[in-house]
């Protein structure tokens, strides 16, 4: 590469690796070539520096490439300076809009070789001072001349030089313009019309693969001359592309000697200096073969490579697609199927007949079936099957049909017979709130259900008896919690914290959830434990958070209790998203950051151990404080209780209850607060039932009494906006 000792080129991209390729393959080019992470950098590059050109990185992280060209151009000292911007993939036409309103000299796909991209500033930088050079000769030609005739003769030769440079020039710019559009692309056969889709240049790639000529175009509209090539109902789709102005991105079909052949016509708009539409140029590619393999990677990605049919995240997407559309009157039944003496065929024949098995089944399965119906492999030995508007009755009667065919069936491996059972969990799914993993999960529990009933077997969710439609048991708790969540009735209750020398005045509150449903209160021992299984803590525990902010953000003045406490689960704890969501929530209001405390039971922060530091140093950083619940309860409390920074410790109820009475709870509650005053920690005592145990806490030390002595819980929702509570926490 011919090195181009005059020009500095500054680069800027945040790939290190990129940068560094980039800017040594360009050094042997160009004389200096200066390099930025980021657009800030770049700038500061660009004020110190001066170079001649720059290149940058359109999707640069906090400001992007265009925002960045924009910024340099609105700088006199460097309007001129030509800015190239680049991208990874197909420039599409909103690229391009983008970069002339920021104004970028030109924009290009990413390359495969750096010798392309210096070939282009160089093309770019030539173009630029081909423009001064003729700028400058038309302030020539204005400048007053000596009014004798050789004069004029220079004036008027000048003047048709100039005019023959902007002429060709003009010729050069389209033809350079038209070479880069094209240069961008990958293609088979190169085209380009006028403004009113009338053909002006055709050009075939290496070999001419399409076949299709490349003369007699001349005056021809694009749909006109490829019509004996083409569906017509294609080319009509790219006609109409072309009069409405918009990006042509269409399939057409080449039916050819052999076989049917699609190509895709890709096609943007050109525009002139007025910003008018000028042109289209685009590309015919043949996709046959590209297409073909992209359906066989979908195929691959969607189903089961043993079985042929969905895999799980396959068959959980239908499944979910289908609970969306469900009607209020539509319902269907979800299969759950676990093959039964299934790992005596693998361990007795190996895994290889073990295999050939599940194959086997599969096709048994897919006889079966309805042609509506959705039949997927789980992993394992587990199918499911959403037999789709489908009637309990009718499901049973199919299902029985399935499982008679695998009851009968004999699978042959190596002269031995294998016999082979199901277990098969029937679920009626109606319209409802649940998602697809949780109706799942309940199909999972009524197969469970058939095989510890013996295997081999159909079980009902619910029972045999059938539901009437209604779901029950953690389906009935799943639902209510979902409709509680999206309806907002789950309900906030708060239990006042009071120091422990002045138990009559809260100080605090520690917020507590109950579940509306219908004109009673549902205790949350009824439900948590669902919540729990199902992994929807994080839901909740957002609810609260939302409902306590929005609480919080009332009160401008803190009168309703320096901070309210609120149980966090170790799901929210390891979860990214619920931390960002707090993060965001208290972005808005920081001062409530300061009036949260957040409980986190010692077991769950034990578990999470560094989920739950890293948790409470960000919130922390935000003014929350934390308390440590259940503490007493775990193994090694005290050393873990070293390793968390929190502010309160939580002692324990079944500690508290006992120490006017028993010697050891006693002791250790005396351990817990010597240790936690050592450690600048305040200590809180749950379950305080009567005065004789408020007293003797006191005289221990512990800082907080919380329970019924102190005070009930009391509803949110019915509290007064205002009401004097105590100062803050000291």
């Amino acid at each position: 590469m011919k090195r181009s000792h005059n020009l500095t080129i500054l680069l800027v991209d945040d790939d290190a690796d990129l940068l560094q390729y980039w800017s040594a393959t360009l050094g042997q080019a160009y004389q200096r070539v200066l390099t930025a992470m980021h657009a800030y950098e770049g700038l500061e590059v660009l004020h110190r520096e001066k170079p001649d050109m720059i290149l940058a990185d359109a999707s640069l992280p906090e400001m992007d490439g265009f925002a960045l060209c924009q910024e340099i151009k609105r700088h006199p000292a460097f309007f001129e300076t030509p800015v190239v911007l680049y991208k990874s993939g197909y420039l599409t036409l909103e690229d391009k809009q983008a970069a002339a309103r920021c104004g970028a000299d030109h924009i290009l796909s990413k390359p495969a070789s750096v010798k392309e991209v210096a070939c282009l500033l160089q093309e770019i930088h030539s173009e630029i001072h081909l423009r001064q050079v003729v700028r400058q000769g038309e302030l020539t030609v204005e400048a007053p001349l000596p009014e004798d005739d050789y004069a004029d003769f220079l004036t008027r030769r000048l003047g048709q030089t100039i005019a023959q440079l902007k002429r060709e020039q003009q010729s050069l710019n389209l033809a350079l313009n038209r070479f880069k559009d094209f240069a961008n692309c990958v293609g088979h056969f190169f085209w380009e019309t006028d403004a009113d889709g009338v053909l002006r240049f055709l050009s075939a790639g290496t070999g001419n693969p399409l076949a299709l000529p490349t003369f007699g175009f001349e005056n021809a509209p694009f749909d006109a001359f490829f019509e004996p090539y083409f569906d017509s109902e294609g080319l009509q789709a790219v006609r109409e592309d072309i009069r409405a102005e918009r990006a042509v991105d269409r399939y057409l079909r080449q039916q050819g000697d052999e076989a049917l052949r699609v190509v895709h016509v890709i096609g943007q708009p050109f525009y002139s200096r007025e910003g008018q539409v000028s042109g289209y140029r685009g590309t015919l590619v043949d996709v046959t073969d590209v297409r073909a393999h992209s359906e066989r990677l979908f195929f691959e990605a969607h189903h089961d490579a043993l079985t042929g049919l969905y895999n799980a995240r396959a068959f959980r997407s239908l499944l979910g697609e289908e609970l969306y559309k469900l009607g209020a009157d539509e319902q269907h039944v979800l299969c759950y199927i676990d093959l039964d003496y299934f790992k005596a065929v693998n361990d007795s024949a190996g895994h290889r007949a073990g295999d050939a098995l599940l194959a086997r089944i599969g096709e048994l399965f897919r006889k079966q079936v309805r042609s509506n119906d959705i039949l997927g492999r789980l992993g394992g030995d587990e199918f499911a099957i959403l037999l789709r508007h489908c009637s309990l009755d009718q499901a049973r009667r199919l299902v029985q049909q399935l499982h008679n065919t695998v009851s009968t069936f004999r699978f042959q491996w190596e002269g031995r017979s294998h016999e082979i059972g199901l277990s098969i969990g029937l679920l009626e799914v109606r319209r409802s709130e649940l998602t697809a993993q949780e109706v799942l999960d309940l199909a999972d529990q009524a197969c469970y259900a058939a095989k510890r009933a013996g295997r081999n077997q159909i079980q009902v969710y619910g029972g045999e008896a059938g539901t009437g439609g209604q779901l029950s048991g953690d389906a009935l708790w799943l639902e209510k919690f979902h409709r509680a969540v999206n309806r907002n009735d789950l309900c906030l209750f708060r239990q006042p914290i009071c120091r422990a020398y002045r138990p009559t005045r809260p100080v605090a509150w520690e917020v507590l959830v109950r579940l509306r449903d219908g004109d009673r209160l549902v205790a949350p021992k009824y439900f948590l434990s669902i919540i729990d299984r199902y992994q929807l803590f994080a839901i909740l525990d957002r609810w609260v958070v939302n409902r306590i902010l929005d609480w919080l953000e009332r009160d401008e003045l803190g009168t309703l209790g320096e901070f309210y406490s609120i149980n966090l689960s170790g799901q929210s704890l390891c979860d990214t998203d619920f931390r960002q969501h707090v993060r965001e929530r208290l972005r808005d209001n920081p001062a409530a950051g300061q009036r949260l405390c957040f409980e986190i039971t010692e077991s769950s922060a034990i578990q999470n151990l560094a989920n739950a530091i890293e948790f409470i140093a960000d919130m922390r950083s935000l003014g929350c404080r934390f308390a440590l619940d259940d503490f007493g309860t775990g193994f090694s409390s005290l050393a873990h209780l070293r390793n968390l920074p929190v502010d309160f410790v939580k002692l324990d109820g079944l500690f508290v209850k006992g120490v006017t009475s028993d010697p050891v709870d006693l002791g250790l509650v005396q351990s817990v607060q010597q240790i936690a005053g050592l450690m600048g920690i305040r200590t809180i005592a749950e379950y305080v039932e009567n005065d004789e145990t408020a007293l003797k806490l006191r005289e221990i030390g512990i800082d907080y009494l919380q329970g019924f002595h102190v005070g009930h819980p009391e509803m949110m929702d019915f509290l007064p906006d205002r009401s004097p509570l105590g100062n803050a926490l000291s």
